[in-house]
C-alpha cells in the first residue's frame, strides 16, 4: 500500500508553482500582509493553522460574494485572487490533516505496538513454530521494503524543499517590487491596480510559505517513521537471531501446509478442466465462423468475431501452459516442505546434508526455468503495449472500439497468467533461499555438529566435481556382424585418476630404466652413450604402452582423441616442425655416432667437448667452461669439425725465430729436446723441427709435434710449457731471439727545404703550422 507521504510527494512533484493551477496544501496565513500583521500570534501550530484556515475561508467567501459566484472553464474561479485563496484553503486544510496525523503518530506509534506484540508472541520457551518464524521473516522483509520507500520519499521531499525555498525567495522579491510600484503610483486607477498586484504577490508568497511548511511537516513525519521502523527492524533482527536456531516444524504444521498445497492442486485441476472445456467450445465456434467467413468474405461481422475468437483460443492455450506449471510448483513445494521438516527435526548432519542437496537441486531447476518464464512474460507485455498504442492512435467506430477493448482484456489475461507463475516462483525461490541459509554451513540454525556438516558439504562438493562429466564419446564395435555403439563419459575423476596413474607408472619406469642402464654398463660392457639411447627409447615405448593401458583401465576409449586428429595434425605440423626436425636429427646422430659424448668439436666458431647428446639438442662445453645447447639439426646442416672422431691425436705447431748468425742446427736440437722431454708430447710420431724461412729480422724455425686429446689435456698448456722451456735453453746457449729492427737513413748532402704555409680559413685562436 502506498503511504500518505508518498502520495503527498507525488502531488508536490506534479504541481508547479503557477497561479493558474490548484496548489498543494500550505501552512502560513493566506490573508494580505496588512491583515496578517493584525492576526493573533499563537505558539500552537494547530491553533495557528486553524486561525489561518478560518481567515482564508472568510476571504474566500467574501470574494465569491463580491464576484457573484461566477466561474470559468471547468468550474475554476475567474480571478487570480480567488484562485489563490482557494489554493490557500486547500493548503491549510491539508496542513491540519498532517498535523493531526503527526500528533497521532507521536502519541501511539504503530511500530511500538507491533514490537510489544512480537515480544509477547515469542516470549514462550522454545521450540518455536516454523510457520510463525516464517511470518516474522515476511514482516521483516516488508519492513525493509517500507524503509526503502520512506528513504526514497525523503529524498524526493528534500528536493522539493529546495525548490520551494527558491520559490519563497522569488515571491518575497515580487512582494517588495509590488510595494515599491504602489508607493510610486499617483493616479487612483494606477493605485488600485498596483494594490491588487501587491495583494496577489502577497498571497503567492504566503502560498509558497505554506507549501514549504507542509513539506517540513512531511519530512518530520518521514523521519519519525524511519526511526521507528529502524528500531522495530533491529528488534526483529534480535528476535530472529534468538528464534531461528530453535524453530521446529511439527507433524501437524507440516500436514497443514500439505493440505493447503493439495487444495491448491485441486483448484488448479478444476481450472484446467474449465479452460479445456471452454477451449473446446471456442474451437467449435471457430469452425462455424470459418465456414461463414469463407462463404461471405472478410467484410462480414463474423470476421471480427473470428479474430477475437483466435485471440481467446491463444489466451486459453497460454493459460493451459501456465496451470501445469503451477501444478509442478505446488508439487515441488510439497517436497520442499517435507525436506524442511526432516532437516529441522533431525539432528543428524548427514540428513541435513541430504536435505541441502535436495533443496539446492530444486532451486537450480527453478532457476533454469526462470529465463523461459521471463521471455514469455516479456513477449506478452510487448504485444499488449503494441496493441494499446495502435488503439490509442486509431479512429474507430463504437463497435470496433469495443472489440479492440475486449481484445486488450484478452491480452491482459495472458500477462496475468504469466504474472501468477512469476509470483509463485518468486515466493518459492525466497523460501528456498531462507531454508538453505538455515541449514547450510555456519547457518543460523547451527549447532555443535556444525563442523561435521561442513565436512560433509566439502566432501559432497568434491564428489560433484569428481563426477562432473566433461564430455561423452561413442565407441563402436563390430560384434557378430552388427555394430554395437557404447557411450562413455569422460569425467574429471577419470581424467585426474588417469593422470595420477600415468605419473606414478612413469616414475617407477624411470627408476627401473636407470637401474638397467647402470647394469648394462657395468655387467655387459655397453657403451655409456648407447645405454642412454636405449634407455630413452625404452622410456618412450613404455610411456606409450602405459597411456594405452591407463585409458583402457579408466574406460576412456582412444576415440576420445579422434576428433582432435585433423586440427592437431595441422597445428603440430606447423608449430612443431622445428622440434620434429631436431628430434629426427638427434635420432640420426645417436645411431650414426658421428658425434659422441666426449668428442671435441668445432661448430660455428665454438670449440669444446660434447657432454650430452639428447633427442632435441646436444650440449657442448667450450674450453672456457661455457656450455651451449646446440640443436641437433645444426650438426647435419652445417660443417662440423670433430677433432676426436676416429683418432684423438692432433698435430700442433710452434714457430720461433733466432737471430741471424746463430747456430741453426744447435737451435734445432735444443727445440727438439724440449719437445721430447715434455710428458704429453707423443714420441710416435716424433717431434720435428724445420727451417721454415729467412725472415725480416730472424731465421724462422717450425716445431711440429703430436699430442693426444683427452679430458685432462690442454693443448694451450702444452704450447705454453714448450715456449717456456725453449726460451730458457736458447738463452742459456747464447742464442738470441731477435725483435723487429728498422734502419733509418738521413741524406744530409743537401739542405732541407723549409716552407711556411697558412691555412685558407684559420680560426682566430689558431697558430701557423710549418
Amino acid at each position: 500500500m502506498i503511504s500518505r507521504q508518498i502520495l503527498f510527494a507525488l502531488m508536490l512533484l506534479l504541481a508547479p508553482l503557477t497561479h493558474a493551477q490548484i496548489p498543494l496544501p500550505g501552512l502560513n496565513s493566506g490573508v494580505p500582509k496588512a491583515e496578517a500583521e493584525l492576526a493573533p500570534v499563537d505558539s500552537d501550530p494547530r491553533s495557528r493553522a486553524e486561525t489561518q484556515l478560518a481567515e482564508a475561508r472568510r476571504q474566500q467567501e467574501a470574494g465569491q460574494l463580491q464576484e457573484g459566484g461566477t466561474t470559468g472553464v471547468e468550474g475554476l474561479p475567474i480571478s487570480d485572487r480567488q484562485r489563490l485563496l482557494d489554493r490557500l484553503v486547500l493548503a491549510y486544510s491539508e496542513r491540519l490533516k498532517l498535523l493531526e496525523e503527526l500528533e497521532n503518530l507521536k502519541k501511539s506509534p504503530p511500530e511500538k505496538a507491533r514490537q510489544q506484540v512480537l515480544l509477547a508472541e515469542f516470549s514462550g520457551s522454545p521450540p518455536y513454530s516454523a510457520l510463525r518464524v516464517d511470518a516474522l521473516r515476511d514482516e521483516y522483509d516488508a519492513l525493509r521494503e517500507r524503509q526503502q520507500s520512506l528513504a526514497s520519499t525523503e529524498r524526493a521531499l528534500e528536493k522539493l524543499k529546495v525548490g520551494r525555498i527558491d520559490a519563497q525567495r522569488r515571491a518575497g522579491e515580487a512582494v517588495r517590487l509590488a510595494e515599491d510600484k504602489l508607493a510610486r503610483a499617483s493616479a487612483q486607477e494606477a493605485i488600485d491596480k498596483e494594490r491588487l498586484s501587491r495583494e496577489l504577490a502577497s498571497l503567492r508568497r504566503q502560498l509558497a510559505e505554506a507549501e514549504l511548511a507542509n513539506i517540513e511537516i512531511g519530512l518530520e513525519r518521514i523521519h519519525m517513521e524511519i526511526q521507528a521502523s529502524q528500531t522495530l527492524g533491529r528488534e526483529i533482527e534480535r528476535l530472529l537471531a534468538r528464534v531461528l536456531p530453535e524453530q521446529r516444524l511439527d507433524k501437524e504444521e507440516l500436514e497443514q501446509q500439505q493440505a493447503l498445497l493439495r487444495k491448491e492442486l485441486n483448484t488448479l485441476n478444476s481450472e484446467i478442466d474449465r479452460i479445456v472445456a471452454a477451449n473446446s467450445r471456442l474451437a467449435a465456434e471457430r469452425e462455424r465462423l470459418v465456414k461463414i467467413v469463407a462463404k461471405a468474405g472478410s467484410e462480414v461481422p463474423e470476421a471480427r468475431r473470428l479474430q477475437l475468437l483466435d485471440a481467446r483460443l491463444e489466451t486459453g492455450r497460454v493459460v493451459l501452459i501456465t496451470l501445469p506449471w503451477l501444478q509442478t510448483m505446488a508439487q515441488v513445494a510439497s517436497d520442499a516442505w517435507t525436506q524442511r521438516a526432516l532437516a529441522l527435526n533431525s539432528p543428524d548432519p548427514a540428513s541435513r546434508q541430504a536435505v541441502i542437496s535436495a533443496l539446492s537441486q530444486i532451486r537450480e531447476d527453478l532457476a533454469s526455468r526462470r529465463q523461459i518464464l521471463d521471455e514469455l512474460q516479456q513477449a506478452a507485455r510487448v504485444e499488449l503495449r503494441e496493441r494499446e498504442s495502435r488503439l490509442d492512435g486509431a479512429t474507430l467506430d463504437a463497435e470496433a472500439k469495443a472489440q479492440a477493448s475486449t481484445l486488450l482484456d484478452v491480452l491482459k489475461e495472458r500477462v496475468l497468467a504469466y504474472q501468477r507463475v512469476d509470483r509463485s516462483e518468486t515466493r518459492m525461490q525466497l523460501q528456498l533461499e531462507r531454508w538453505l541459509d538455515d541449514f547450510g554451513f555456519h547457518a543460523k540454525t547451527a549447532s555443535r555438529d556444525d563442523w561435521k556438516l561442513g565436512v560433509l558439504q566439502v566432501v559432497q562438493t568434491l564428489k560433484r566435481v569428481w563426477d562432473f562429466e566433461m564430455f561423452a564419446v561413442e565407441d563402436s564395435t563390430l560384434i557378430d556382424g552388427k555394430t554395437v555403439t557404447v557411450t562413455y563419459g569422460v569425467t574429471v575423476g577419470k581424467s585426474i585418476g588417469a593422470l595420477i596413474l600415468f605419473l606414478l607408472g612413469y616414475w617407477l619406469f624411470s627408476l627401473l630404466s636407470r637401474h638397467l642402464q647402470r647394469l648394462m654398463v657395468r655387467r655387459f660392457g655397453v657403451n655409456e652413450q648407447m645405454a642412454s639411447v636405449m634407455r630413452r627409447w625404452a622410456m618412450i615405448s613404455l610411456a606409450v604402452a602405459l597411456i594405452i593401458f591407463i585409458l583402457n583401465l579408466a574406460r576412456i576409449p582412444l576415440t576420445v582423441f579422434a576428433f582432435l586428429g585433423g586440427a592437431l595434425a595441422i597445428g603440430i605440423g606447423f608449430g612443431t616442425q622445428t622440434i620434429i626436425k631436431n628430434v629426427i636429427s638427434g635420432i640420426i646422430i645417436l645411431f650414426e655416432r658421428k658425434i659422441r659424448v666426449g668428442d671435441i668439436i668445432a661448430l660455428g666458431g665454438m670449440t669444446g667437448h660434447v657432454i650430452a647428446v639428447d633427442l632435441r639438442a646436444s650440449t657442448v662445453r667450450g674450453f672456457d667452461g661455457v656450455e651451449a645447447l646446440v640443436p641437433n639439426s645444426s650438426f647435419l646442416e652445417n660443417q662440423v669439425v670433430n677433432w676426436t672422431y676416429s683418432n684423438p691425436r692432433i698435430r700442433r705447431e710452434i714457430r720461433i725465430g733466432v737471430a741471424y748468425g746463430s747456430p741453426v742446427r744447435e737451435a734445432s736440437e735444443i727445440i727438439v729436446g724440449c719437445a721430447n722431454e715434455h710428458a704429453q708430447v707423443l714420441k710416435d710420431p716424433a717431434p720435428e723441427v724445420f727451417f721454415e724461412d729467412f725472415g725480416d729480422n730472424a731465421l724462422m724455425l717450425l716445431l711440429m709435434f703430436w699430442v693426444e686429446l683427452g679430458p685432462q689435456l690442454s693443448a694451450r698448456r702444452v704450447d705454453s710449457d714448450l715456449r717456456y722451456a725453449m726460451e730458457k735453453r736458447l738463452a742459456a746457449a747464447g742464442i738470441a731471439i731477435p725483435f723487429p729492427k728498422r734502419d733509418v737513413h738521413l741524406d744530409l748532402s743537401e739542405p732541407l727545404p723549409v716552407r711556411i704555409t697558412h691555412a685558407a680559413a684559420t680560426p682566430p685562436d689558431s697558430s701557423c703550422r710549418s
